[in-house]
């Protein structure tokens, strides 16, 4: 059987959306697809190389520029034509615009993208998001399937872009839930994280970025801390890291909100948690929820995006609204106080993750529709 070489073209990525691309092309049928992947040179470069797959250094960027975005299309016309690539994947909405493009120049047969994150909610002027969203709605008309994380991000594009419903399919985030059923020694993990080693901890793992809502986290925390003897802990780093510790300086949360930077040893990290908040602003599906949400933890998250998809409200854990200290610091307070309900809804959120969102469920469903996309156009015979 001659394997269908699928082109995975995606700017330089953490967390969810990296993850999503190394499960894909580590747990892809090999038998069927030849995964290739356009990237620029860096650390995910190295990571995709070591798993033994082809990787086309590109220089794609964030921000729109014609020059640099047009040499980026020319060379991936080149790949797409000198590698005969039959399916082009492309992550994220930059990565899409230009990826489309080439695909289109090159006459490459199928085309995805994956949408892992509105861009309608993004910091950014209006006239940008304008922009962006004209371009996808012109690129749309040459993809064959448009995936989404979250059924949230779906109906959003549906109503703003007016895309064809059949054109649009939601295929949710995936974890390896046995990752994360291990247990652990508590106060060993708090010793390496230089933690108090008593007391409740409530934990976020996040970028520090402005979608993520972190300063309502920072200012919930300072509300718990004024009447219960509880240590709080932020996971991960980004461009908003000194101006997050600035304010918990400022709160006089010293010794009672720990950052502790990058990390990967999360798994350990969350089984020592009592508690897991996801804060953000917007959001397609995160990994992190899943994640705590396997390791038996109770979730406190935002009514955003994809989390009412994954978070059970009052089931698994708990929604508030976005940049709501108050109501945020109250849902917390509710787990810390209750505990024998809040370990009840750890364990039925590990249940839910196994039973609807598995990576193995993500990768097998993806393929499925590569191979749909290439039977309606004849690529693939029916037997």
């Amino acid at each position: 059987m001659r394997r269908r070489k699928v082109l995975h073209v995606i700017r330089p990525a953490k967390g969810g959306m990296k993850n999503h691309l190394i499960s894909l092309l580590s747990l892809g049928d090999k038998n069927f697809f030849e995964p290739l992947v356009a990237c620029p040179p860096g650390n995910m470069a190295r990571e995709i190389k070591e798993l033994g797959i082809k990787v086309f250094p590109i220089p794609l960027v964030g921000e729109i520029s014609p020059r640099s975005d047009w040499r980026v299309v020319r060379q991936l016309v080149d790949i797409l034509t000198a590698e005969k690539v039959t399916i082009l994947h492309a992550h994220s909405s930059k990565a899409g615009l230009v990826a489309r493009i080439a695909a289109r120049i090159a006459r490459t047969p199928v085309v995805f993208m994956t949408v892992h994150n509105s861009i309608f909610y993004e910091f950014w002027p209006s006239w940008k998001k304008t922009i962006y969203a004209l371009g996808e709605k012109f690129l749309a008309r040459y993809t064959h399937r448009i995936l989404t994380v979250s059924e949230a991000l779906r109906e959003e594009l549906l109503i703003k872009e007016k895309l064809p419903p059949e054109q649009v399919i939601t295929i949710h985030n995936g974890i390896d839930p046995a990752l994360y059923s291990d247990e652990v020694d508590r106060v060993a993990v708090l010793r390496s994280l230089s933690l108090p080693p008593s007391g409740p901890l409530v934990g976020t793992i996040a970028r520090l970025a402005p979608q993520k809502g972190l300063t309502n986290f920072i200012q919930a925390a300072a509300i718990l801390c004024s009447k219960h003897q509880v240590n709080f802990m932020i996971v991960g780093d980004g461009p908003l890291r000194k101006a997050l510790e600035q304010q918990a300086n400022f709160l006089g949360l010293n010794g009672r909100l720990f950052f502790t930077g990058e990390r990967k040893d999360i798994p350990r990290i969350l089984a020592a948690m009592d508690v897991f908040v996801l804060p953000s602003i917007t959001e397609g599906l995160p990994l992190t929820v899943l994640e705590a949400m396997a390791a038996g933890k109770p979730v406190v998250a935002t009514r955003v995006g994809g989390l009412p998809e994954i978070v059970l409200d009052g089931e698994t854990g708990l929604l508030v609204p976005p940049q709501d200290p108050r109501a945020l610091a109250q849902a917390i307070e509710h787990l810390l106080l209750k505990r024998k309900e809040a370990e009840e809804m750890g364990q039925r959120g590990r249940k839910r993750v196994i039973r609807f969102f598995t990576v193995e469920a993500m990768v097998r469903k993806i393929e499925e529709e590569y191979k749909s996309a290439l039977l309606n156009l004849g690529l693939l015979s029916a037997r």
